[in-house]
């Protein structure tokens, strides 16, 4: 019996202490947090469920890294893209490290680590790519593309292009003389700047 009772307690949160007055009698509650999101004419009010904790010792409210997590997956929400913990998802679903996800993806390990920890929020392109991958068809096209040589086609003789620039061996007198009398001259306007 005790040693289930010290695995319960190890496996508990920390207790909360107040900021102000060190009290650990603080108790949590999930509350509605309005906060505007852009600037000017794009600026938007969006609302986020976020943990309040509360001391009932002195009274204070204080919000955590819980609040900024809650906050920035409903801006993401808003945006239409993956939050974090979703990116983050996708990626252990795969059961794969970053550094694995990188090298199949090739999204650099250290914006892929910005994404899941809130850090940076991906773009359009890059959430659209993500949302492909969560289809394992997609990440096995992409396994399969890796491991398979490149393969180029084959150019048939009878259809080769014909080079677009034409590479001239020899300069053709008329355009040597105009080259020899080209010359930069000042202007009204560039005379003017000075």
């Amino acid at each position: 019996m005790k040693n289930n009772d010290n695995v319960m307690r190890s496996r508990r949160e920390p207790q909360l202490r107040c900021p102000s007055c060190e009290s650990d009698r603080v108790h949590t509650t999930i509350q509605d947090d309005s906060f505007v999101y852009g600037e000017g004419d794009e600026a938007t009010t969006l609302t986020a469920k976020v943990p309040v904790h509360a001391c009932d010792n002195c009274g204070l409210q204080f919000t955590d890294d819980a609040a900024a997590t809650a906050r920035h997956e409903a801006v993401c929400h808003h945006l239409g893209v993956m939050a974090p913990s979703e990116i983050q998802a996708l990626r252990e679903g795969y059961d794969m490290s970053r550094a694995e996800f990188s090298r199949l993806t090739r999204i650099g390990e250290a914006s892929l680590g910005r994404w899941e920890n809130g850090l940076l929020i991906q773009g359009q392109a890059n959430d659209r790519f993500l949302y492909l991958l969560t289809f394992p068809e997609n990440v096995a096209r992409l396994r399969a593309r890796k491991e398979a040589p490149v393969v180029r086609p084959a150019i048939d003789s009878e259809f080769t292009e014909q080079p677009r620039l034409r590479v001239l061996r020899e300069v053709p007198s008329r355009l040597a003389r105009e080259a020899d009398l080209f010359a930069l001259r000042l202007t009204v306007a560039t005379a003017g700047a000075r």
